[in-house]
């Protein structure tokens, strides 16, 4: 798997235990059907040793408009997701697996990690916050 796999825009299709996973980063239960109806997308791109990710969703609402992060492998950064909260992430890329390590998810020092791997065509996303994990697949 390389890298240049993920170089495409990506739209959600589906998922798995996500709502175990909202509750645990303690979204409103009211908007676990708007979160979970809504379409994600993500756009990646590189240049050398830099990679970007634009993202967005249909139900973050206006006011959360998408989102453009810039990294470089092993490197900390400060991470805006989706819901517009920063965070500090270090992203590595080995087995074909883009890894993204939050050592402080929620400021109470909770650790939480997203994997994104390229497989037929389609990309998973496997999201975990302390023991909660949950799946979310997006096609080209």
């Amino acid at each position: 798997m390389s890298l240049t796999d993920f170089n495409a825009t990506w739209t959600s299709s589906g998922n798995e235990n996500l709502d175990a996973y909202l509750e645990a980063t303690g979204c409103p239960k009211e908007y676990f059907d708007t979160v979970k109806s809504g379409t994600l997308t993500y756009e990646f791109s590189q240049a050398g040793d830099t990679i970007t990710c634009k993202s967005s969703s249909t139900s973050a609402g206006p006011d959360q408009p998408g989102q453009t992060n810039t990294f470089k492998f092993g490197q900390e950064y400060e991470d805006v997701g989706i819901d517009g909260q920063k965070r500090k992430t270090v992203v590595t890329f080995a087995g074909g697996k883009l890894t993204y390590s939050y050592p402080d998810f929620d400021g109470k020092g909770t650790k939480a990690s997203t994997v994104k791997e390229v497989s037929g065509g389609k990309l998973t996303e496997t999201v975990t916050l302390g023991s909660v994990s949950a799946k979310v697949f997006y096609t080209k």
